[in-house]
């Protein structure tokens, strides 16, 4: 019995951490019985899991009885970019400097890719100006598609997505500014799946074997980094 428990606290916490990820893959909301199909758990065990996510504000019930994210992951959300922002400016400095480009750090919000931190290089006249808190589709452009290539492939992603997890990054030209090239790969949590990006942005492309070297050096600095 002693060591049933740990095994049993430990299969709950699973099921826990695939409910709310689940919940957080579709923000249209999720009712308990298609939730417990997706998950592969019992519809009972799915209610009670979700009860404890409520307590937490993790995850929140809507007036059509389906559940979705809650303000809670924000409060989490909004943690973990300070320390991303604070582990990743000395990189993305470095990084910077090393390129001739802006530098920068991504965050999936939602279904947008939304920059939280970017350095400018100053060893070169003229770059790309590039605003902290810009937002654009995670589909589109090499940060977003970085962050997408570092999680769990979707139905229908894109080429580039694809081809990406076997590079370890991504590069787009022209999808965010006429002109701009960009290159980035994901930087992973914990488990594994990506929590953000770091890639950098300039005029016309640079020579992709330098610079994906760079930007991968830099992601994989900053995921030994956090607190995570």
């Amino acid at each position: 019995m002693p060591d049933d428990t740990p095994a049993a606290g430990a299969k709950t916490l699973d099921n826990g951490i695939r409910v709310l990820k689940a919940v957080a893959a579709h923000p249209q909301g999720l009712g308990v019985t298609e939730l417990a199909r997706l998950v592969g758990v019992h519809r009972t065990v799915a209610y009670r899991l979700l009860g404890t996510l409520t307590q937490h504000s993790l995850v929140s019930q809507g007036k059509d009885g389906h559940y979705r994210l809650g303000l809670g992951v924000v409060e989490l959300s909004m943690s973990l970019r300070s320390d991303l922002r604070s582990v990743a400016r000395p990189h993305l400095r470095d990084l910077a400097e090393a390129t001739g480009a802006t530098a920068h750090l991504t965050i999936l919000d939602g279904e947008d890719a939304v920059s939280i931190a970017v350095v400018e290089p100053g060893n070169v006249g003229v770059h790309v100006a590039y605003r902290v808190g810009f937002r654009h589709p995670v589909t589109v452009g090499a940060a977003g598609l970085a962050i997408l290539l570092g999680r769990s492939p979707r139905p229908g992603e894109r080429r580039a997505v694809t081809e990406g997890r076997g590079r370890g990054f991504a590069a787009s030209q022209g999808e965010l500014q006429s002109g701009a090239w960009g290159l980035a790969a994901p930087v992973s949590g914990a488990d594994g799946e990506s929590v953000a990006s770091v890639g950098v942005i300039a005029l016309g492309p640079l020579d992709e074997a330098t610079t994906s070297s760079s930007v991968l050096r830099a992601a994989e600095a900053i995921r030994r980094e956090l607190p995570l």
